[in-house]
């Protein structure tokens, strides 16, 4: 029996590292796993929610429970790169999810060295590495020199809630179709580009839902508010009702960003046979595949143009909505929680 630490500290995080764990940590705990004894590092009030079978490691309290442990620590896991503390000694097998390098294009000076370093010294320090897409493994080969370490893609897995309840958000006005998108309201999400073109769509409304607390928030509403004409609303967080509401209502799922690791909301639209519009920047051209429409001028009317001929040759119920419909399925937490045991299983029969 075989001791396996997987730090889920972001478990309670309202972003993608606690999405992401969130959906692995119970199938995860779930798995017959007769060769493993799982120990998880969650946030403090979450001990005990994965079964009485698995030990846990407080995320606030992480040394003092370390030391507290009897056993030997066969592999560790960190589900992404900006963990605080990793255990174990010499002999323990160091495996690293990396998500993304955005900081090489969001942060300058000091705070882009600062990451840099820091991630390199922590890819350094590991064994085994794993990557969210094609995309984030290109990014770091050509960025970091690993020599011959292991650098495996694990695609993220998308929750199927698609039956869940919904619930239309009380902002919406029901005299126009819509346009829907999400994301944390942040430059990199380019959501700045849509707000123009809507000049050219009279006919509808767009919501662009996300955490707002961001600096780049209040230019968003100033632009929306001298070019929005009354039919561009920012909404900030919304439930998951209202999430599901949006997606099987909108017109179009649009999604310019400039910087994304993987691409959850593509993948999630789909799911709802929602028409999809997308960048071609970063990792979604490889998460979408043929199954979005891609604008390649940021100009508004040119923008415009590509929503208003994807819409008009797009039917919920005909074939590439449904081949939409299977290519995000293919992205699922089962296949997902399945990868990362086959690799721990190869990982500590390999050993160290």
């Amino acid at each position: 029996m075989k001791n396996v630490v997987v730090d889920f500290s972001h478990l309670a995080d309202m972003n993608g590292f606690g999405e992401i764990a969130r959906n692995y940590a119970p199938l995860l705990a779930k798995a017959q796993l007769d060769d493993m004894h799982l120990i998880f590092v969650v946030p403090d009030h979450l001990v005990g929610t994965f079964g009485p079978h698995i030990d846990y490691i407080r995320r606030s309290r992480k040394r003092e429970d370390l030391r507290q442990l009897t056993c030997h620590i066969d592999l560790w896991h960190a589900t992404d790169q900006q963990f605080h503390l990793r255990g174990g000694d010499s002999k323990t097998i160091q495996l690293l999810t990396v998500h993304d390098l955005n900081f090489l294009r969001e942060k300058s000076g000091l705070h882009r060295w600062r990451h840099i370093i820091q991630l390199k010294w922590r890819m350094r320090r590991s064994d085994h590495l794993t990557c969210i897409s094609q995309y984030v493994k290109d990014d770091i080969l050509a960025h970091y020199h690993i020599g011959n370490k292991a650098l495996d893609v694990i695609y993220n897995g998308i929750a199927s809630h698609e039956d869940g309840p919904q619930q239309c958000p009380a902002i919406i006005v029901n005299d126009k179709p819509f346009f829907f998108t999400i994301g944390q309201i942040r430059e990199k999400k380019n959501f700045q580009t849509l707000v123009p073109m809507m000049k050219h769509l009279p006919d509808y409304r767009l919501y662009i839902c996300g955490d707002d607390h961001f600096a780049f928030a209040q230019e968003l509403r100033k632009l929306i508010e001298a070019e929005g004409e009354g039919r561009v609303v920012l909404t900030g967080k919304i439930s998951d009702e209202e999430k599901r509401w949006l997606y099987s209502h909108a017109e179009a799922f649009l999604f310019p960003s400039r910087l994304e690791g993987f691409g959850i909301p593509v993948l999630e639209a789909m799911r709802y046979r929602c028409k999809v519009f997308s960048s071609r920047f970063s990792s979604l051209p490889e998460v979408c595949s043929s199954h979005a429409t891609y604008w390649d001028d940021y100009e508004p009317a040119a923008m415009a143009t590509v929503v208003r001929e994807g819409i008009a040759a797009w039917q919920k119920d005909g074939p590439e909505a449904t081949a939409a419909l299977e290519h995000s399925q293919g992205f699922n937490y089962q296949s997902y929680t399945e990868a990362y045991i086959r690799l721990y299983r190869q990982l500590l029969a390999e050993g160290k």
